[in-house]
């Protein structure tokens, strides 16, 4: 199967990259999953802006983290469980949850799932 150069380079070379993320999904699913059942490339990262698109299987989970700038996740497809210190919400998908820069957080899929992760770089 060809790849798109967006799976192949993430750099943005241009003043605008238009990716299709259902064509870029279905990509994403042939792949061999990762180390902890899951897949993810970077669709961009250029100026301190990074997006990475991730499939994660149902049950398989993000480990408690916080990124160094602000976030967000967008649930593309299936449905996630995100536990913000005591307060735990569900993501389906068509939703997107934001966090500020060094919130810790823990997401777990509750079905196989595709999310969409913007990652800004810390503030200066």
């Amino acid at each position: 199967m060809e790849q798109h150069t967006y799976l192949r380079t993430h750099d943005l070379a241009a003043e605008r990259l238009l990716i299709d993320l259902g064509e870029a999904a279905t990509e994403l699913r042939g792949m061999a999953p990762g180390a902890q059942n899951r897949r993810a490339v970077t669709l961009v990262k250029q100026s301190g802006l990074n997006v990475v698109l991730t499939q994660l299987q149902a049950g398989n989970s993000l480990a408690e983290h916080a990124a160094p700038g602000a976030a967000t996740v967008q649930v593309l497809d299936g449905s996630i469980r995100v536990q913000v210190g005591d307060e735990t919400l569900e993501v389906p998908s068509g939703r997107l949850i934001a966090f500020d820069a060094q919130v810790r957080h823990h997401v777990e899929a509750l079905e196989d799932s595709t999310l969409l992760l913007t990652l800004a770089d810390r503030p200066s």
